[in-house]
């Protein structure tokens, strides 16, 4: 790929302003020790007491940090990497206060309670750390997942974040990849892949508001959003965090959950482990769909190490694992039959269809579902007249498909850790390399190809101390993705791509083509401590850039067919490409871009002791986005559709045009700075810790990814052009269509025949309809209002019960569809599509009105581990609405608007909507029985289960059918609903219905031609879930391997009970398998796992 080369120079460069920004260092960043302690010093009396010497030791490194309470007895000590820390009290006149074993967790902040006895200071008093310790210094809701948790928990395709970053209050979602199954061996589960996404879903919010950060700097991808770049192997995890709710405004980014990954440090102990992982189709049940497992094989191997440089200053932590693996996939789609595929090639051989049916036949035969032509064409009504194909010729039929193909992957780490100045300052670096060589399976299997992928993560990070009230961390991180889409194998580089209505598996290919992403963020903060104030000011800068060269992909024309019976004899109704060179005339050639962001917070946080019972959190974050994307072909600035005057949105459409907004590239104009207010608090109702109060508000201000809207105008005029034709444009034959074979491959297709270069005055070409993308001028970003409170309990030492309320209001939402339409549309002008702008085909235009609200509320208690085992249950219940569930730049669906000009006939049950969710996961160390042998046997076991239990998720009956078969209002626009059903909007199913099929087209009333239906959004409930993964290990001591020398064998069942988790029914009226579940979660699975431990 062009951007790939130059990668070395590029890092080289990258290295030189890393080492120029350290040398000048006062930037403000957010950071690796961002945890603490703090407290108030009294005797017996409860009387403060100033000047007390406090020490906190970590007690793997033996590195310790010094504070002294001020007159208020109140004493913090911050940026403290999170471990388990050893903390003495030494004032004059009493005796020496002692808490061994706190566990500092990322990101928090933990109280202590020391109570001095009138004594010499050579006496000690030595209090129990309490491990269930409640939030009484933040108003964040969150839950730590502990080490023991990461290690022992039992993870799907040893994910992290696929399989336990939905164990938390208030979080729903199925952790899938991009929400859906996650099938045996499946791409999105494991820790290799560059972009994946997992529907994680907080406080009702989409997916897409999520933030994913690793030693507390963001690692989401810039053009897709809530995707994350860097996935940690579990092996170099210490703890994972996630929150629901972050009311300070030097971390909440992003309005969703903040999932935050903390890496394990080297300590003053060489420690380390070997391990190897295994599972496969022979370890793997079918699926409801499947006759036999597709064959596939996943083997992981590698290990980490990590120890001293040097003893109680200088540590290291390192690991390398590698995959090998095949992935095993079943498509089911409807396919053509044998029978048809002869008709074709023997009655119309030189015909585009015969020379697909040939180059990329269908991977299986069908076996059910069969449908002749004459059903077809009743089912799919053509524009054009019946060819006289034999009406009784079965066509198609259901298909199941295995294919295995190849999912190897590569994760290397490198973390150092250098405490200097008696440990008041800090450096921290932190590498991470992955690669991965990704199979996509395709049910034609000539068409499948392997896409390699590679990250890159560096992050430097130096703390300063000037004094004891005032100290300066500066960080600075590097994330580069870059990604590529070759040429199938067996491509047909000469054919364009060709979508027959009714035929799953339409003939598609895209590369070669091939993107890069760059992500820098400088992140800096000065602490300055006053009396009872913690005051951070710092700010945030990110600069992204999105590198890409997509011209295979664009100037491969698609052709849209009604069914599979026009595509028989080359007839299509709908042309989109070649992109054509409006300036030089001809097919485009070089059709890369380049996205280039630059985003700035400046933020203020004081959290404020005011009492030693209450806390408060006083935050205030300036959100810059700066011109949210420049896009660049040399120095040519881009054009985008604009509304032109009007009373009405369709007026303006129908006298808008093309215009440039910017200069020297520049897409939109500044985004104006938006302020982000933020406040939580902490009441520690009775001053010890053992019960809280604590939630807030919060001002949130969200990043759109850039694909939501340069997909749709970097094919823009006046530069360039997508022509659109249509048989259903006024005055449009089949000859205006170019389908036909490339001479010179994906790039030497010809333009539609006669198609004028010439600019009409609204922008577009004359005599031919291009499709164009727009932009709301002055883009607002999404902006969410998050408010939640909590209320927990101790109970002993160790458990905590809780009780949690969630709420989002969200505005400005990005929302686009294709806006050029009308209703009636092909009725008033007899099946021809007029358009309100008859200068353009479709016009997919972008604003920021969209629309959300939720409400959670969640019930949990825990138990930490301690004496061998802990527990977490929780329950959720909530309601998710919204407009659309995804800004369209990774979650699919969000162009599917109803009504163009009444967005809110959308709203309804958000995709992800699940009211009732209960989890539960323990980690439980078998102690064993007996002596000798019998303890030998059931001594060392130790067993963790994870269950889910949550409500399906909606989904809404459409068709995509054409008119008149389909598109009941007429607008050109193939997204419809049907009318109310007699049973309404409620109906009692179970899993026998959804495979049987749970709806008939039947049921379904169409609407008079020219309306759209009263049937809503979201409005039927999918299967719901119920799964339980088991993992159970037998540790066996190695003693001539160190304290530490073990060896572990771990077997890990994924669905213990086999049950079959539908996914939800195809629910396209126009789809043969329509009512029906198709897919599944995933069916049990064993994975293995050996361990050596030293």
């Amino acid at each position: 790929m062009r951007e790939k080369k130059g990668t070395q120079h590029l890092w080289s460069r990258s290295l030189s302003v890393l080492v120029l920004f350290l040398a000048a260092a006062t930037l403000p960043a957010i950071a690796q020790y961002s945890s603490g302690i703090e407290g108030t010093v009294t005797d017996q009396s409860g009387a403060v007491i100033p000047s007390a010497q406090v020490t906190v030791t970590n007690q793997d490194t033996q590195v310790k940090q010094t504070a002294i309470s001020n007159a208020q007895g109140f004493v913090q000590i911050l940026h403290l990497p999170p471990g388990r820390y050893h903390t003495t009290v030494v004032a004059t006149g009493f005796t020496t206060w002692e808490q061994k074993d706190i566990d500092i967790e990322g990101t928090d902040v933990r109280s202590i309670y020391p109570k001095l006895l009138i004594g010499s200071t050579q006496a000690t008093v030595e209090v129990t750390a309490n491990s269930s310790a409640v939030e009484t210094t933040s108003g964040t809701i969150s839950r730590v997942l502990e080490r023991q948790t990461v290690e022992n928990a039992p993870l799907v395709g040893e994910n992290l974040y696929a399989s336990v970053a939905t164990l938390a209050p208030g979080v729903t979602g199925l952790g899938g990849s991009f929400g859906g199954a996650s099938s045996s061996g499946s791409q999105g589960t494991n820790s290799f892949n560059a972009e994946p996404g997992f529907q994680i879903i907080g406080a009702g919010q989409r997916q897409e508001a999520n933030e994913y950060q690793v030693d507390g700097t963001s690692v989401n991808g810039n053009s897709r959003d809530g995707i994350t770049n860097l996935t940690p192997e579990p092996a170099t995890v210490a703890q994972l965090k996630i929150s629901t709710d972050v009311f300070s405004a030097d971390k909440g980014r992003q309005s969703g959950a903040l999932i935050e990954v903390f890496t394990r440090p080297g300590t003053n102990r060489f420690h380390g482990d070997l391990s190897e992982f295994y599972t496969g189709s022979a370890l793997t049940a079918r699926t409801e769909f499947q006759t036999k497992v597709p064959r596939y094989l996943r083997n992981d191997f590698g290990g980490s190490v990590g120890g001293p440089i040097f003893k109680n200053k200088t540590f290291f932590f390192g690991s390398l694992f590698w995959s090998k693996s095949s992935q095993g996939v079943t498509l089911t789609q409807p396919m053509e039959t044998p029978e048809f595929v002869n008709y074709v090639e023997t009655n119309y051989p030189n015909s585009l269809a015969a020379a697909f049916f040939k180059g990329a036949p269908a991977g299986g035969i069908p076996t059910s579902g069969f449908q002749t032509v004459s059903q077809i064409e009743q089912s799919l009504v053509s524009p054009y007249l019946p060819p006289g194909i034999p009406g009784d010729l079965v066509a198609l039929g259901n298909v199941s498909i295995n294919q295995s193909p190849i999912n190897n992957g590569f994760q290397g780490h490198v973390r150092l850790d250098h405490n200097f100045h008696d440990g008041s300052d800090k450096l921290f670096y932190s590498l991470f390399r992955n690669t991965t060589q990704g199979g996509v399976a395709n049910p034609r299997p000539n068409l499948a190809y392997v896409s390699p992928n590679a990250t890159w993560y560096h992050k430097v990070d130096y703390i300063h101390t000037f004094s004891a009230r005032l100290l300066n961390e500066a960080s600075v991180s590097y994330v580069r993705a870059v990604g590529d889409q070759p040429a199938a194998p067996n491509d047909l580089p000469n054919l364009p791509n060709a979508y027959p209505g009714g035929l799953g598996g339409g003939f598609s290919s895209w590369g070669p083509s091939g993107w890069v992403h760059n992500n820098w963020n400088w992140h800096d903060v000065l602490t300055y401590v006053q009396g009872s104030h913690n005051i951070r000011i710092g700010v945030d800068v990110d600069r992204q850039q999105d590198l890409d060269n997509f011209t295979a992909g664009l100037d491969r024309p698609t052709f849209y067919f009604t069914n599979i019976v026009d595509f028989a004899v080359d007839k299509p109704n709908y042309q989109s490409g070649p992109i054509v060179n409006v300036q030089a005339g001809g097919t485009a050639q070089s059709l890369y871009s380049r996205v280039l962001m630059l985003q700035t917070a400046p933020f203020l946080q004081d959290d404020w002791k005011v009492s030693k019972k209450l806390t408060l959190n006083l935050g205030l974050r300036w959100d810059y986005f700066g011109h949210l994307g420049t896009v660049s072909y040399g120095k040519n600035p881009l054009a985008l559709f604009t509304p032109g005057s009007g009373g009405t949105a369709q007026a303006q459409i129908a006298n808008g045009s093309m215009l440039v907004r910017g200069s020297n590239g520049q897409v939109v104009d500044n985004a104006m700075w938006r302020f982000a207010p933020r406040f939580g608090f902490a009441y520690d109702v009775f001053g010890d810790g053992t019960t809280s109060i604590h939630g807030g508000w919060g001002l949130f201000n969200n990043k759109i990814g850039d694909l939501s809207y340069v997909d749709g105008i970097r094919t823009n005029p006046p530069q360039f052009a997508d022509p659109s034709i249509s048989i259903y444009n006024a005055g449009t034959t089949l000859a205006n269509f170019s389908y036909g074979a490339s001479a010179s491959g994906p790039t030497g297709f010809a333009p539609p025949p006669g198609i004028s270069y010439e600019v009409d005055p609204h922008g577009g070409l004359v005599g031919t309809r291009i499709g164009v993308g727009g932009l709301q001028p002055n883009l607002v970003p999404p902006e969410v209002q998050d408010w939640s409170v909590s209320i927990q309990r101790s109970i002993g030492s160790s458990v905590v019960i809780e009780a949690d309320y969630f709420g989002t209001s969200s505005t400005h939402l990005y929302f686009q569809t294709d806006s050029n339409r009308y209703a009636g549309d092909l009725i008033q002008h007899d099946g021809s599509l007029s358009r309100l702008n008859s200068s353009f085909g479709a016009v997919v235009y972008g604003q920021s009105i969209g629309k959300a609200n939720a409400e959670v509320g969640a019930l949990a208690i825990s138990k930490r581990f301690s004496r061998g085992w802990s527990v977490h249950a929780i329950y959720n219940y909530g309601k998710a609405l919204d407009y659309t569930s995804s800004n369209d730049n990774g979650v699919g669906g969000a162009e599917n608007v109803i009504d163009v000009n009444n967005p809110r006939r959308n709203y309804g049950r958000s995709d992800y909507d699940s009211r009732h969710r209960i989890s539960i996961d323990a980690v439980w160390n078998i102690p064993g029985v007996g002596k000798g042998i019998e303890h030998l046997i059931t001594g060392g076991w130790t067993l963790s289960p994870v269950i889910v239990l949550q409500s399906g998720q909606p989904f809404t009956v459409y068709t995509t059918a054409p008119y008149p078969s389909g598109d009941f209002n007429a607008d050109g626009y193939n997204y419809d609903v049907p009318n109310m059903p007699a049973f309404g909007s409620n109906k009692a199913t179970s899993r026998s219905d959804f495979l049987k099929g749970v709806f008939a087209v039947s049921d379904f009333p169409l609407p008079a031609m020219g309306t759209e239906g009263n049937l809503g959004r979201n409005t039927y409930n999918g299967p719901g879930l119920a799964n339980t993964n088991l993992a159970a290990e037998r540790l066996f001591r190695l003693p001539f391997l160190g304290d530490a020398g073990s060896f572990q064998v771990r077997g890990e069942i994924l669905n213990l009970f086999n049950r079959v988790n539908l996914t939800n029914p195809v629910s396209d009226l126009s789809n043969g398998e329509f009512g029906k579940s198709t897919d599944q979660n995933l069916p049990r699975t064993i994975q293995v796992l050996g361990r050596i431990r030293f």
